[in-house]
């Protein structure tokens, strides 16, 4: 075939007397398919039917469903296939949308589904057939060959329209390159009224090769479809994605088998060492004609990137932003298609067509299909699948693509088959991910299963990412393309939740009330008293809403740490009744001792080489960590910007491509300035600063530890809700692996990023005001002792930081203050408890009463420009930075609130401080409500963290100062114009004088 010719015309080139179809109940040659279908189309010319008609034809898997397409070709109509088990609303829509006259079926007895519609019985065509030809017509490449419908998102079904030449190129292409020949013997598997069914079809008649019809109880059952493509010596077959990874586990023995096909869905990776074929995975939407890309597919034990690989012939792939520019490699953008596989369009539809196909962004003339799947360019030019752009979901504040989570549980052991979607509650809840698996072995216990799946799935993803729930089942339900059925999962999973229990089982009332409080909060009742908390669901903002509730219902302050130290229902109730019994008020106290033990370092961590301090100047390597976090991904731009150093960075990802994405996610999330030239000096290494040797590969380390001259250690878990214990592992015993690394092969320099925070609320026991940044931090340990968990964390990393300095470590160290916003984007993190709290004080139009309490409000770019700044200077090693305002120029919690009234006129009341913590302690819809233990937990005296903090440290930074004169970097002005900017960006206040703001 050719730009010029059709499927009919490779057709009519076959040998008659070679066998073209093949089923249960008979078997035709092409002859006697010809002379049938001949028959098909002199009935339609007939009746007048010809070029531009559509011929809706009602499918059943059989010869004369084959026949009559062949024959409505012939004719020179189009043919409009629709599945006999379509609901009967269904088929009278596309029947209606067709305009037809005639309806062909292969069921005698069909009755009528439109009064305007004739009915004819194709069998009872090819009875009449005759063996004189009929003169019949010939289609040309530009005239429609059928019309597909697809589900549209509107829940109406769209038709798609494919010229002849598009389905002739890709047959042609497809053919040769996968050596479909006269010899070969073939399968129609695919749905037939989905489009992949007509690849099968055709592909097998234009190659004269034999064309097999299965029966459903073969298709559904991918043991028995193995046997059976051994047992016929098929050379090419075609399975759903869904049943891909099961028909290769079965395909343990030799077969004629050359080539598996596969497509519809994201293909999970699947071990393929044991098989003797190949495994293709093609994608494409119906609107590129089927196919537009494959990949032959690697086994997953070799661990590569997924993928859709390289275009087919005649279709040109595209990654473009919402603009229409192509997006840097690597980045994430929709997946575009052109060329000549495109689709005519949508049936009577123009507005949609011109919607879905505009011009071409590159090429003048041409036309571009924007398929609304996500997708990025790999490094080898293969095209990576990410999932749809309407499937991305926000979970807690973060958007998530399903299929990414997908990706990650098909990779863990045990795990066959697995379906990821989001939750979707009608009553306000936060969204949760639900994972629906299939087991590989029904021999391990279900809830060893399921908390294996769990582990794993924490040991990559980020906590927002690992789904809530999970649902084993035994098969997956099939939609009528043989695709998951995504809708019908969770329509079962939303029957199947655990009913609402009482728990009248549990003996002990403070037990029980935990149990009831734990379901209150998951929306399930599925798990026992010794379940742990975040095993079955459970994270922080859910862990608020447990604690607020226990503490309502038994009188009792608790603190959300204690579900943290104590995550079991049976724990728990047993430290609440213990607490219930004491005198004293319990808190999370750590005595000095015990972080004085942990402020320690390894013996053998040692530094042997001097360092050369001119490094810092222009270092030709350096590493930064927490390049995902909001300071992180701001420090990386000013690195990039003032140095021409190869930075590396250490991230949480599976992979270097999947760590770089994330990378660029931070730089569009937070708009930051980083030039395509700089982004090409980074390096993303997958990895974990608190796992031996970063969790890299060995060489990877070394080369590191070889090249490496400076580390900026960015990296920390910052929450105000985990006590010490949670955070030691990635804040404390990651500074070891970083000091460890500083001190490998050469001595590196070390720019610590700490936290003014490390002062703590110390004046309350040393009685100054001004804290120097020379001052001894152990003057304040009694209150970090008291103080949350990070502080704590913050205060070790100090002191073995400044241990590790006695040793030999070349060290600077920058505390930094509250990242408020950036001055000239506005733009914030969106975990930052100061921006919930400015949502709850517009809310309520109240200000707590809160005397002198600093926060060290500062803003982003000045800390990091000051880091790199400060950095490159020889004098910084051996010295500690203040990286905030000094003295009175701290901006105060009230004075913070009477900037916003003085600039926006917004009218706020200033009110008792547990007045005001009162009017939404018990919402949990308020924003604060997340940290509410900032707000309640007592923790000194029966005062809380924000109530201990008033009265702040007037913090100096002379040494900073010094540093930074006459290089133009200053603190936030917290002026109108940087104030406005962050209103309109981080809060979501549009309007000068708005009173309130959407929370």
């Amino acid at each position: 075939m050719n730009g010029q010719s059709t499927v009919l015309d490779a057709v009519r080139r076959q040998d008659c007397d070679r066998i073209a179809i093949v089923d249960d109940h008979e078997t035709l040659t092409y002859g006697e398919l010809d002379r049938y279908s001949d028959a098909v189309a002199a009935f339609l010319v007939g009746q007048g039917i010809g070029a531009g008609d559509l011929v809706p034809i009602e499918a059943t898997r059989s010869t004369d469903f084959i026949i009559g397409l062949l024959g409505i070709v012939k004719s020179g109509a189009a043919y409009v296939p629709i599945e006999r088990a379509y609901p009967k609303a269904r088929k009278a829509y596309i029947i209606e949308q067709s305009r037809a006259a005639w309806l062909l079926t292969t069921a005698p007895d069909v009755s009528r589904t439109d009064p305007g519609v004739q009915v004819v019985d194709i069998d009872t065509l090819r009875r009449n057939a005759t063996a004189s030809p009929v003169p019949l017509y010939s289609p040309s490449p530009a005239d429609l060959m059928y019309v597909i419908f697809t589900s549209g998102t509107t829940g109406v079904p769209k038709g798609v329209a494919v010229e002849h030449h598009s389905v002739a190129a890709l047959i042609d292409w497809h053919n040769r390159r996968f050596q479909v020949n006269y010899q070969s013997r073939s399968t129609s598997m695919a749905a037939l009224g989905f489009d992949v069914a007509h690849w099968e079809i055709w592909s097998s008649l234009c190659a004269g090769s034999r064309l097999y019809l299965l029966n459903d109880d073969i298709r559904r059952d991918a043991c028995e479809l193995v046997k059976w493509i051994a047992r016929e010596k098929i050379t090419h077959a075609f399975v759903p994605t869904v049943m891909a990874a099961e028909v290769v586990r079965h395909s343990t023995r030799p077969s004629a088998l050359k080539y598996l096909f596969t497509g519809g869905e994201k293909l999970n990776p699947v071990v393929t060492d044991h098989i003797h074929f190949a495994l293709v995975d093609y994608y494409g939407p119906t609107e590129a004609t089927i196919w537009c890309t494959y990949h032959l597919v690697p086994s997953a034990s070799l661990g590569r990137e997924p993928s859709i690989g390289t275009p087919v012939e005649g279709a040109n792939v595209w990654i473009l932003d919402k603009a229409m520019r192509e997006v840097p490699a690597g980045d994430v953008g929709e997946i575009c298609i052109s060329g000549d596989c495109l689709a005519r369009g949508y049936l009577h539809n123009h507005r949609l067509t011109a919607e879905k196909f505009p011009p071409h962004p590159f090429e003048a003339g041409q036309r571009i299909y924007r398929t609304g799947d996500l997708g990025r360019r790999l490094p080898d030019q293969s095209i990576q699948f990410l999932g749809r752009v309407d499937e991305q979901v926000k979970i807690r504040g973060h958007l998530v693509e399903p299929s990414e989570v997908e990706v990650v549980l098909a990779r863990l052991p045990g795990v066959r088959q697995v379906s990821v979607s989001a939750t979707a509650p009608t009553d306000g809840s936060p969204k949760e991910l639900v994972a629906f698996l299939i087991r590989s072995n029904d021999e391990v216990p279900h809830r060893e299963f399921i908390a294996g799946v769990r582990e794993g799935a924490r040991a990559v993803l980020p906590e927002y990412m690992v789904p809530g729930h999970y649902a084993v089942l035994d098969r997956f339900p099939l939609n009528s393309n043989g695709k998951t059925d995504k809708g019908a999962l969770m329509a079962d999973f939303a029957r199947t939740i655990a009913p609402v229990r009482t728990f009248e089982e549990v003996e002990d009332r403070v037990e029980r009330a935990v149990m009831i409080a734990f379901q209150g909060a998951l929306e399930h009742s599925d798990f026992q008293g010794n379940d742990n908390f975040f095993d079955i669901g459970g994270h922080s903002m859910l862990a608020a809403e447990v604690i607020a509730a226990l503490s309502k219902e038994l009188g009792l302050a608790l603190r959300i740490t204690d579900i943290y130290n104590r995550p079991t229902a049976e724990s728990l109730a047993a430290e609440i009744r213990q607490r219930q019994d004491a005198i004293d008020d319990v808190s999370d106290y750590i005595s000095p001792a015990m972080l004085r033990r942990d402020a320690t370092l390894p013996d053998d961590i040692v530094f042997s080489a001097p360092f050369d301090a001119d490094r810092l100047i222009s270092p030709s390597h350096v590493v930064l960590t927490g390049a995902t976090g909001f300071v992180g991904i701001h420090l990386l731009a000013e690195l990039l910007a003032t140095t021409r150093a190869i930075v590396h960075c250490i991230v949480r990802a599976r992979t270097a491509a999947g760590a770089m994405q994330r990378i660029r996610e931070k730089v569009e999330e937070y708009k930051v300035p980083i030039s395509p030239s700089d982004l090409a000096r980074v390096r993303a290494h997958p990895g974990d600063i608190a796992s031996p040797g970063f969790g890299l590969q060995a060489n990877d380390y070394e080369a590191l530890c070889r090249d490496v001259e400076v580390i900026y250690h960015s990296a920390s878990s910052v929450n105000f809700i985990k006590p010490y214990a949670a955070m030691k592992r990635d804040n404390v015993d990651g500074l070891v692996n970083i000091i460890r690394f500083a001190a490998r092969k050469s001595t590196k320099a070390l720019m610590l990023l700490s936290t003014i925070s490390v002062y703590s609320w110390g004046y309350w026991i040393t009685g100054r005001d001004v804290a120097a940044e020379v001052d001894d931090i152990d003057q304040n340990l009694d209150a970090v002792c008291a103080d949350i968990g990070y502080v704590k964390s913050k205060w070790v990393m100090e002191k073995i930081a400044d241990l590790a300095e006695t040793r030999g470590l070349p060290l600077a160290t920058f505390r930094l203050g509250y990242a408020t916003y950036h001055s000239q984007t506005g733009l914030s993190a969106s975990y930052q408890w100061w921006g919930r709290l400015v949502k709850t004080c517009l809310s309520l139009g109240l200000v707590p009463d809160l005397h002198e309490l600093r926060e060290g409000l500062s803003s982003v770019d000045y800390m990091t420009k000051a880091i790199a700044h400060i950095g490159r200077q020889a004098s910084c090693l051996g010295q500690k930075f203040n990286l905030i305002h000094s003295g009175e120029a701290n901006v105060s919690l009230k004075q913070f609130f009477d900037l916003m009234a003085r600039y926006f006129g917004f009218e706020f009341q200033v009110v008792p401080f547990r007045q005001w913590r009162a009017c939404w302690m018990n919402d949990p819809k308020t924003p604060l409500y997340p940290v509410l233990n900032l707000f309640r937990d007592p923790m000194h005296k029966d005062n809380c963290i924000i109530e201990m903090y008033q009265h702040t440290y007037l913090w100096n930074h002379d040494n900073t100062s010094a540093l930074l004169e006459g290089s133009g970097i200053l603190p936030p002005a917290f002026d109108e114009p940087e104030l406005r900017r962050y209103l309109e960006k981080s809060i979501g206040v549009r309007e000068r004088a708005e009173s309130s703001v959407a929370v």
